[in-house]
């Protein structure tokens, strides 16, 4: 399996195909498709990490688990954080991502939090090389080695990895809750953030396109909130939140 995962970290990724519709087939077909794809999506569950666990096994042996860094390059986030001498970082739903591991490798402290511990595991143990590291932080130096820990746990724990931390990221978690449970969990979160601090938060909608406007599902529950948005200031006051959307 870690043989595996340092092919996957290795790859560079040129383009990628992914089912986007299961219902264009009629009758037993639909189901036979929907079930051998039915792998590509992630569990609706936020509390039992069993399904997590699969969903992750399932991602490594498809050979696809390397998509989770497809929009990942931290080198604005860095140089933020640099000149504001923020240095305390918690990556939200981590997954399988090495994320954490390049901020670290970028000078940082952190800490990767994540329901399923067999995702927390993998991330742990892998050891990409400096120059995928690099990548995933822009192309800023590294090698300062900050301090690095992985967490399995829930989010919504308020107990669980509970700061203050300089920046907070989470990369298409907090869009998986119900809209009932959101208000919630964006709270814990939240509450977990210093002041100055960053909220980094990735929204992800396949199903935009054009003309349609582009909206980060979390923006609302930000602005009733009354949160600044950043806007590419150099040095921040107050709490901002970074809003990041990509789509196809």
């Amino acid at each position: 399996m870690w043989d595996s995962l340092k092919r996957l970290l290795r790859r560079r990724s040129t383009q990628h195909q992914v089912v986007t519709d299961l219902r264009c087939h009629d009758g037993d077909e639909d189901d036979e498709i929907s079930d051998e794809f039915s792998w590509i999506f992630s569990p609706t569950t936020l509390v039992d990490s069993a399904p997590w666990d699969k969903y992750w096994r399932e991602q490594l042996s498809h050979g696809v688990a390397g998509f989770v860094h497809l929009f990942c390059d931290d080198g604005d986030l860095v140089d933020v954080m640099r000149a504001n001498g923020l240095r305390t970082v918690l990556c939200i739903g981590n997954g399988i991502s090495q994320e954490p591991r390049a901020l670290a490798w970028a000078g940082f402290d952190v800490t990767a939090l994540d329901l399923s511990p067999f995702a927390t595991e993998v991330a742990s143990k892998a050891s990409p090389p400096e120059d995928y590291l690099a990548q995933l932080v822009g192309g800023r130096s590294g090698g300062l080695n900050g301090h690095l820990e992985f967490v399995v746990g829930d989010l919504c724990d308020a107990g669980c990895c509970p700061g203050p931390y300089d920046l907070v990221i989470e990369r298409k978690t907090l869009q998986l809750y119900p809209d009932a449970d959101l208000p919630i969990a964006m709270k814990v979160v939240s509450n977990r953030l210093a002041s100055p601090g960053i909220f980094f938060s990735q929204c992800h909608d396949g199903s935009w396109a054009p003309p349609a406007p582009r909206k980060h599902l979390l923006e609302p529950w930000f602005r009733a909130e009354g949160w600044q948005f950043y806007g590419g200031e150099v040095l921040l006051r107050n709490r901002v939140a970074w809003l990041f959307m990509t789509t196809g």
